[in-house]
Parts: C-alpha cells; structure tokens; sequence
C-alpha cells in the first residue's frame, strides 16, 4: 500500500498570502509561524540599531517589488513594539529568540528599549493621498490600539485626532505644518516613543508629483530630522516599491534634487532575497521530523545532486540546502526561486504555490 507523502512532510507555518498592516496589526494568528529571512533580519538588525543609539537614522524605508514580505515584515517588527500584555507582543519575541537568541544584542535591545506599554504603533497604508492625511489615520489607528476609546476621546490630544480625522474624512485639507506638533502631543499623552509605519509610502508620493505637493516632501524630511523632545522620540518606517527617486523621474533636475536631498534623511533597505536565499527559505517552511527513516537516504541523494551541479551553482547553494527541501526535487528546488522572482510575485507566490490546494501545487501534489 502507498503511504501519501504528507504523512512524512508538513508545512510549520500557516501562510496568509498578503497582510493588511491596518487590518492585522493586532492579529495574533496572522503572525503565527512568521519566519525571518536573512533581509528581515538585516532590517531588524539595522532598525534597533536606531532605537539603542547604536546609529543616527531614526527614519527607514524598505525598497523592494511586490510579494517579497515587506508588509509582513512590518507587522512582526510592530509587533515587538506593543505592549507587554498583547499576545501578539509574546509570539514576536519568541521569533525573536529564536532567530536571534535570547543571549544576542538585538533581544537586549528588545528587553531594554520598548518598554511594558509598548511603542505608540501608529500603522496606516497610504491612498494617492495628502501625506498629513495618511499619518493622521495612523495616529487615529494607534491610539484606538494604544488606548480605550474611553480613554482616548478624554485626552485633548485624542479629541484632537477624532476632529482631525472627521476632517479628513469630509475631504477637508490638513495644514501640515501641524503635523510634527501633532506627533510630539502624542508622544507626551502616550509617554512613549512613536513608531510610525506607513505602507504603500509610493501612493504619497505619486500624489506629491501629480499635485506638486511640495509641502509633503518637506513633511517627510521634517518628521525624519525631529529631535528628542521630552524623553520621546518618532521612528518611521516607510514601505516603497521602488527608489524613492524614481517616483520623481518625471519632475524637473532642480526638483529631483530636492527630492534625492529628502531621501537622504532616510536610511534604505533592499528588501529582496537571492534566489540562494529563497531554496533556504523553502527549507525552514518544510517539516521533515516525520520523515526521519528516511534522512540518510535523503542526504544521499542531495549530496549525489549538489556534486553532479556545476562549479558556479554550488557557489550559490549549498547541500544542506537541497536536502531541507525535499520532496520538492533538486531541480524544482533551484528553479522555483527564480521563477517566482522573475515571472510572479517573490516570496508571494512561492508561499502559494507551497501551501495552496489548487492543482499542481506543492500541499496538493
């Protein structure tokens, strides 16, 4: 009798196919099973660098095409930062261990630097839209997140937010001068620093080059020079699809030098993984603890495979690679990666393809 080939191979995690950083931010069961690849690693590693005062920058975008986990990411970072008593704060640092360990510098700064009540988690994805107007439904989502609507509705600085709010959502124009005041207000109602993420960061500046807003460009490099005012201090984090610039191809030298002058103030981060990267991704997702009868056999094959392969792949791959991520066959193996970087949405459609029920998908086959 055959026995099926899921009753030796699982997959560890349960893999949404896109996160909705408004929508599952305090959603423990979307951050469920998270892995860390080596890019969101060098972006955590980089971001605390920020908060221990290790590094100036305060200010960070992450720059990649679509499907390569940006969002996701943000939603695990985001997650370290809220409070000690939110679940999705205790599943975050239990990554965070275990990627890092509980030894390392960056849980240190985990431990020391975001305190019991959490960063102020202001999150909002843009529209083609005002800048002031994304980060006020932000500071609108984070303080519905960081206090009781009780609460918050009593607080001057909240009663300010739900007019302001009310305003933006009648189509009226915010001032943005009034912004960094407004964040700094909050700052000292929330005693504790900010953290201000704003995906789809593109959409305002499109908006910005369609309307010559300048007043946006100069809101963004206004919020990334703010100073430490009353112990508190603003983080943000910005997810982009492409280089800044090159949102602003289509303006005038003078202006794309204004604009290469903004993004200065902002350290970037290449979010996208080598295909070598990605082989080694499908192995962490891919759980062979069932299969131990067959690990020598396993091996043996990988390590047949990984010899017959030419000098210059195996500088990219390595053995254990291939072995981690059987029943998918060597070549499948080295060429999915690729696919998916080249042809559909990175790390998207590699989730997909491993953990669907469509046909012809892995979790079908």
């Amino acid at each position: 009798m055959n026995t099926p080939l899921s009753d030796y191979f699982r997959l560890k995690r349960r893999y949404s196919r896109s996160i909705n950083l408004e929508r599952d931010l305090d959603k423990t069961d979307a951050l469920l099973g998270y892995i860390p690849t080596e890019r969101s690693v060098d972006a955590t590693k980089r971001i605390l660098a920020g908060f221990a005062g290790d590094s100036n920058h305060r200010a960070w975008t992450l720059t990649s095409v679509y499907g390569t986990g940006k969002s996701a990411f943000a939603h695990f970072f985001a997650s370290l930062c809220a409070s000690s008593l939110h679940p999705s704060r205790h599943v975050a640092l239990e990554i965070a261990a275990e990627t890092f360990g509980e030894s390392s510098t960056e849980y240190s700064i985990l431990e020391e630097y975001i305190p019991s009540q959490g960063f102020f988690r202001a999150v909002a994805t843009a529209q083609r839209e005002p800048l002031s107007h994304t980060i006020i439904r932000a500071l609108q989502r984070g303080a519905e997140s960081f206090w009781s609507y009780q609460k918050y509705s009593k607080i001057k600085v909240g009663r300010k937010l739900l007019d302001l709010d009310a305003q933006v959502s009648d189509g009226e124009v915010i001032d943005s001068k009034e912004i960094p005041n407004l964040l700094k207000e909050v700052a000292e109602a929330s005693s504790s620093n900010i953290l201000l993420i704003i995906d789809e960061l593109g959409k305002n500046l499109e908006y910005a080059v369609q309307n010559q807003g300048a007043e946006d460009l100069y809101l963004l490099q206004k919020l990334a020079e703010l100073r430490k005012d009353s112990g508190y201090k603003v983080y943000i984090i910005g997810l982009l699809h492409q280089a800044f610039a090159d949102y602003g191809e289509r303006l005038a030298s003078i202006q794309r030098n204004e604009w290469s002058k903004i993004q200065g103030r902002f350290e970037d981060i290449p979010f996208k993984d080598s295909p070598a990267q990605m082989i080694r991704l499908i192995g962490q997702a891919i759980d062979q603890s069932q299969a131990s009868n067959f690990h020598s056999v396993i091996e043996s094959q990988a390590s047949q495979w990984y010899r017959s392969l030419s000098t210059d792949i195996q500088d990219d791959y390595t053995e254990e690679n291939l072995k981690l991520a059987f029943p998918l066959h060597p070549i499948t193996a080295l060429v999915l990666p690729i696919l998916c970087t080249r042809y559909a949405q990175n790390d998207r459609s590699l989730f997909t393809f491993l953990t669907s029920v469509e046909p012809y998908s892995f979790n079908n086959f």
